[in-house]
């Protein structure tokens, strides 16, 4: 997985930690989300610096980076699936997702996460479809959640 940090994919109220005397900033996320903020954004969502614990094999703030492969594009996802089997699938995808996020996802506005993905595997399963859903692109991303 490439490590290229592309801040435009931070949520817009992630938190963000200047704390540079912290023994884990090259292991935590919200350092590192704050090492690449841009001036394009004004004003931001830090970490209390009067909140950080002295022991910060402790903090409550830290998190670990990590990348994920999402899944994109589910546009012909469906297609090689009987009709009558696609129609209710697809229905099962908008109560899964909501009408919203399932709309998102179709228009590649927004990936699939890995559990995402296997819902979509165990559905294509329980409808008897033996060959697996294809996905347009795969990317590494950094993961937030």
């Amino acid at each position: 997985m490439e490590n290229k940090f592309d801040y435009q994919s931070v949520p817009a109220n992630y938190n963000h930690c200047f704390n540079e005397q912290c023994s884990r900033k090259n292991q935590c996320m919200r350092y590192l989300v704050a090492q690449n903020s841009t001036s394009q954004y004004p004003s931001l969502h830090i970490v209390n610096p009067k909140c950080i614990p002295n022991d910060v094999a402790n903090c409550p703030f830290f998190k670990s980076f990590s990348k994920v492969r999402l899944a994109w594009g589910i546009k012909h996802l469906l297609d090689n699936v009987p009709y009558k089997d696609g129609s209710i699938m697809r229905k099962q995808l908008i109560s899964y997702f909501g009408r919203n996020i399932y709309y998102r996802i179709y228009r590649s506005e927004r990936g699939l996460l890995p559990e995402e993905q296997e819902y979509i595997r165990q559905l294509f399963h329980k409808n008897g479809i033996e060959k697996g859903p294809e996905f347009e692109r795969y990317t590494d991303e950094y993961y937030f959640g």
